[in-house]
């Protein structure tokens, strides 16, 4: 008993230095796994409709019901529409607050913007007044979230899995990049998933209530900061109950995954109507506003509603087209840790070690087939869904990948060249 518990004292102490590199590495990129201009410039533009909301609260500005947007000095008279431009005058009048200038607000609704409102009265109550103050409490949030998860997977599933995942996450340059990122906060990507672990296994009615309530209230919190991934949160999440129980030699448990995915619909429309309060007059017209304005240019809207241009493009091209700059123009080793024709080819080798499986009946067919394919539906799912966003924002997306899904290829990989001497040992026992 004494041993278990010291053994758990240390586990615990490690996970805490985890912890804490981690949390160094997301604020300052110390392991220069990230490029500096990839580190210090990718979203500045999101980040600066975070900002600009807070400092409109701090200059007593109109906002129109929107909680972020960006500032500008009125002396300095930039096009409002120009994003580069306010995006600039916004980390600018940020550091020089007060100053003397009077400023001017360009309120962005496309979102409702909760983490504005939770960094704006946190740096106010705590008297946060630079930017790298402020960026820790995403950094160390989201290095926790990952943590806990790493915890949680090496328990649910084994600790290689729960390895690789961990590494895919704090390896991938674009993740350290967005992870003290104020606009994108990305704990809030991965919480659902880490309260959906809480739930695995669970078998009291009144905790299996709890936990789905903390899911839906998890991801409305998502959507009411950002629409981005919601479909990979939500598969993410429900995940664990088809993928993990397999491991184990259980069936997977679709009714919680099926609980849990609606618990994960509800908190996102829950989101969408507090959202549609702030866009329009009535909630109806909120609701027509956001579909016409923002989900329709982002997913499959009509063409000839948008300019000509790289909207139109997006909801021209096909899913295909779309899949096909996600499997085939694919960044190189600087930009997504591995190069293009590496990640194919773990994607072949995955493949071609299930087909093995299959063919020789061995054990692990079922669960690495499983694997595959939910692992590959969690980025893919917005690849498919949010089709024009995700044919326009490859310099976003391409992250997606490494959520689930790449460690899931590493652990396939590693699983088809453990199994091949067994495999082949059976073949040559055949009479």
């Amino acid at each position: 008993m004494q041993v278990t518990s010291r053994s758990r004292v240390i586990s615990g102490a490690l996970l805490v230095l985890l912890w804490l590199a981690i949390t160094l590495n997301f604020q300052t990129n110390a392991l220069g796994i990230a490029e500096p201009a990839i580190f210090e410039r990718w979203q500045l533009n999101g980040q600066a409709r975070v900002l600009g909301g807070m400092l409109a609260v701090r200059h007593g500005l109109e906002t129109d019901g929107a909680h972020m947007g960006k500032v500008y000095r009125l002396a300095q008279t930039p096009d409002p529409l120009d994003e580069e431009a306010t995006a600039a005058e916004t980390y600018r009048v940020f550091a020089d607050f007060p100053g003397a200038d009077q400023v001017g607000f360009v309120p962005y609704k496309a979102q409702f913007g909760l983490q504005a409102v939770a960094y704006g009265a946190l740096a106010e109550s705590l008297g946060l007044t630079r930017l790298a103050q402020i960026q820790i409490v995403p950094a160390a949030l989201t290095a926790l979230v990952i943590v806990a998860l790493f915890a949680a997977y090496r328990r649910l599933y084994d600790r290689l899995f729960a390895v690789l995942f961990l590494l895919c996450l704090i390896g991938a340059p674009y993740m350290i990049a967005m992870a003290r990122n104020l606009y994108w906060s990305p704990f809030l990507l991965f919480l659902p998933a880490l309260l959906a672990a809480g739930l695995y296994g669970e078998a009291r009615r009144m905790w299996r209530g709890f936990w789905l309530a903390a899911i839906a209230v998890a991801m409305m919190f998502k959507s009411l900061s950002n629409y981005e991934y919601i479909t990979t949160v939500t598969l993410l999440a429900c995940s664990v109950f088809l993928v993990a129980p397999l491991f184990h030699d259980r069936r997977p448990d679709l009714k919680t995954a099926v609980w849990v995915f609606l618990a994960c619909v509800l908190g996102f429309f829950g989101a969408l109507l507090i959202h549609a309060g702030m866009r329009g007059d009535s909630l109806l017209a909120g609701l027509r506003a956001i579909y016409l304005e923002d989900i329709a240019r982002r997913t499959y809207g009509d063409p000839g509603l948008f300019g000509a241009g790289e909207v139109q493009d997006s909801l021209r091209a096909s899913p295909l087209d779309v899949l096909r700059i996600y499997l085939f123009d694919y960044p190189g080793r600087r930009t997504m840790i591995v190069p293009g024709k590496v990640f194919l080819g773990l994607i072949v080798l995955s493949l071609l070690g299930i087909v093995l499986k299959g063919v020789f009946r061995h054990r692990h067919f079922r669960r690495d087939l499983m694997m595959f394919v939910v692992f590959f539906s969690v980025p893919v799912s917005w690849f498919v869904f949010a089709k024009g966003h995700s044919f326009t924002q490859t310099h976003i997306n391409f992250v997606l990948w490494y959520i689930g899904f790449m460690p899931a290829l590493l652990y396939l990989g590693i699983s088809t060249l453990r199994a091949l001497p067994e495999m082949v040992a059976g073949t040559r026992r055949r009479p």
